[in-house]
């Protein structure tokens, strides 16, 4: 039985519409969400002057939960993504996932 995993992407703004339509046609993907962030890290030469400055940059954070069997599929679709940067990506495990219902009376 395959696992439900999450795949957390964190991408340049730029590559938002390539990102979404890439990961959008996954059958096994039934929706995903994408959050701003600002990222740190002490390899500053992929940084412009202002990143530089402030110490990171803004970021695009998209977290996908979909089953094991999937990720490998996705990970070689992104791969085909042209970017400034790379695309830097975590796989976990997710324990239990659902929906939280509030009772009607």
């Amino acid at each position: 039985m395959d696992k439900s995993q999450l795949l957390t992407l964190f991408i340049d703004k730029e590559m938002e519409a390539d990102v979404v339509d890439c990961l959008i046609q996954f059958d096994g993907v039934s929706g995903f969400t994408v959050s701003t962030c600002f990222g740190f890290s002490r390899e500053s030469v992929h940084l412009n002057k202002a990143e530089q400055v402030a110490g990171g940059r803004h970021m695009l954070k998209v977290e996908v939960i979909h089953s094991s069997e999937h990720a490998q599929g996705m990970l070689q679709a992104l791969k085909a993504l042209n970017g400034r940067n790379a695309i830097r990506y975590t796989i976990t495990p997710v324990f239990d996932e659902g929906h939280i219902v509030q009772k009607t009376l």
